[in-house]
């Protein structure tokens, strides 16, 4: 009972006082409601703007779902070559680093001019923005394996592909899902920037869109779409490391 307590009842009861308090100030006139709405107000335009946000949510979830797998595979399998190949590593790594620091506003206009001004931009910046947490805690998983079990793997003439599979790989599967746990909520925001700066639909554009037309509550429904978007994708990936590290122990 006091486990639920904790869990549940306290954050619902916190949250539903933020809530009143929220709506109490809009109504007081305390905030210009040019600049913030209430949560009424923001119910209210998700359901009478459903069909406008979820036609645009699903594009900007298609494009942060695209851009996190791909740039998911392309880390996992970019720190398998770096642990294969120590000379790689060395010599690739410090530039994949420097590839990290290159702002997404930077690269933007360059990649529509290359891919046009479609979804594929907008996939590749997620992509770009997802491979880094998987490379670097992937590659430092694979790293994290105990001496005394490489050995015995070795003293059995295991090859290196056996070492990978065998231990290597379920050794990183932690930092792997702390990669994605990471790029399952900047995968959505990467999407919504590209949006904001290129596009003519997705819910970024929407919120520049309705911005523009001082729509506040349509602009905060929108927000509010994007960040259960966000919660659920990453809500999605936690379940699936609570789901693969359960397999791996038993």
């Amino acid at each position: 009972m006091a486990q639920l307590m904790h869990r549940v009842v306290l954050p619902v009861t916190f949250g539903l006082a933020v809530l009143v308090v929220w709506q109490g100030v809009i109504e007081a006139g305390m905030v210009s409601k040019l600049v913030l709405t209430g949560p009424v107000q923001i119910v209210t335009a998700l359901i009478t703007e459903a069909p406008t946000l979820l036609s645009n949510g699903l594009i900007t979830l298609t494009e942060a779902v695209s851009g996190f797998v791909l740039g998911s595979l392309a880390g996992l399998a970019t720190a398998a070559l770096f642990i294969r190949f120590g000379a790689l590593q060395r010599a690739v790594f410090p530039l994949t680093i420097l590839m990290e620091a290159v702002p997404v506003v930077a690269i933007l206009p360059v990649l529509m001019l290359w891919m046009g001004n479609g979804m594929a931009p907008k996939i590749f910046i997620a992509a770009f923005l997802s491979f880094f947490p998987m490379l670097v805690n992937a590659y430092r998983g694979f790293s994290n394996v105990d001496a005394d079990v490489q050995e015995l793997m070795l003293s059995y003439s295991a090859s290196p592909e056996q070492l990978f599979w065998k231990v290597r790989l379920p050794a990183a599967l932690p930092f792997m899902f702390t990669a994605l746990k990471l790029s399952a909520c900047s995968s959505i925001v990467s999407a919504l920037v590209a949006e904001w700066l290129a596009s003519d639909q997705g819910l970024g554009y929407l919120i520049i869109s309705y911005g523009q037309g001082y729509r506040v509550a349509d602009v905060w429904a929108a927000a509010t779409l994007a960040c259960l978007l966000a919660l659920a994708f990453y809500g999605i990936t936690a379940a699936g490391e609570k789901w693969a590290l359960s397999r791996r122990t038993r």
